[in-house]
């Protein structure tokens, strides 16, 4: 267990540089020695390479090479329509071409939210070149015996975010659109103490639309408001779709997954964070059967975005965990 960090780790974000794969462009945000480490960094929804911000240079300043990304669909990287360029394995393909376009043999993997899928299923379709994996906050989890969009919606109904999302194609991806600013002023809203999850805390959609004829009252927020604007900025460009796509792959993902082993066989660090509502700690809970190799640890004081509300703490775990297990 870790307690609280306070001390902003802020850094100028690196310029991108671009790789083309799969018919689409890339964007690259790199820092730190050539020789050192590599470590890839995969943000999730709704976020972008950014979100990375407080980690890459006190990692590159510990000596290892540090590879942020937009993952398809976000920030500065390519955005095509069509749902199948979502797919896991897409996703999984782009951190193979980063890896080859970059001549590395083997990389750490780290990802946080979508991320973490991304990342677990990276470890085992690339497992000769990955050495180890962080994940924070998203386990990993063997596939469901059903497809989830059905669990989702037998437990909280049609206006679950996943259900919604595929439910309805467009509809709230134009409903972001509205207003991008206020969209992550409301995703990025810091959660009250002692809030419970429900059934409606995941009804994002609908969620949203009642915040903004609310009149989008203020909220403390987890990250500055000059970083705020970096996301709303960026999406207002690429739009939401190439994000939203994700959860619109669920059930195709899911069918990939049927005869694929779950094991993990690297070196694995899980960091929860203590008042994540949507991923809590207990989540992670069961990763030690089909992880071997596992060490866990839990931030306190600490909500869904890690990177931003407990940026010392996390990257004083990963740092710790990387001098002592990561080694070419």
């Amino acid at each position: 267990m870790r307690g609280c960090g306070t001390k902003s780790t802020d850094m100028t974000f690196p310029n991108p540089t671009y790789i083309r794969h799969d018919g689409f462009d890339i964007a690259l945000y790199e820092a730190g020695p050539e020789d050192g480490l590599p470590l890839i960094l995969v943000h999730g929804w709704p976020e972008m390479a950014y979100s990375w911000k407080n980690q890459m240079g006190v990692l590159a300043a510990a000596g290892y090479r540090v590879i942020a990304y937009d993952v398809r669909g976000f920030g500065r990287s390519s955005a095509p329509d069509g749902m199948t360029h979502y797919g896991v394995a897409n996703l999984v393909s782009d951190i193979e071409a980063i890896l080859s376009a970059r001549d590395i043999e083997q990389a750490v993997l780290t990802g946080h939210d979508w991320g973490g899928i991304i990342v677990w299923r990276a470890a085992r379709m690339l497992a000769e070149r990955i050495l180890g994996v962080i994940g924070i906050c998203t386990p990993h989890y063997p596939p469901a015996p059903v497809d989830p969009l059905k669990v989702f919606r037998k437990r909280h109904g049609d206006d679950h975010y996943f259900v919604d999302f595929n439910d309805h194609p467009g509809r709230s991806d134009a409903l972001f659109l509205q207003n991008t600013e206020n969209f992550f002023r409301f995703m990025f809203a810091k959660i009250p103490p002692g809030t419970k999850m429900t059934s409606e805390l995941l009804q994002t959609p609908k969620r949203f639309a009642a915040y903004l004829a609310a009149g989008a009252p203020d909220a403390d927020l987890v990250m500055s408001d000059a970083d705020l604007k970096v996301y709303a900025r960026h999406y207002s460009q690429s739009g939401f779709h190439g994000g939203l796509n994700l959860y619109r792959n669920t059930t195709a993902n899911w069918e990939q997954e049927a005869g694929m082993s779950s094991r993990i066989t690297q070196p694995v660090l899980m960091i929860s964070a203590r008042e994540d509502l949507f991923l809590p700690p207990e989540a992670a809970d069961g990763m030690e059967k089909i992880i071997p190799d596992l060490e866990r640890h839990v931030i306190e004081d600490c909500g869904h975005w890690a990177m931003w509300e407990q940026p010392e703490v996390l990257n004083e775990l990963m740092l710790e965990w990387l001098g002592r297990r990561m080694s070419r």
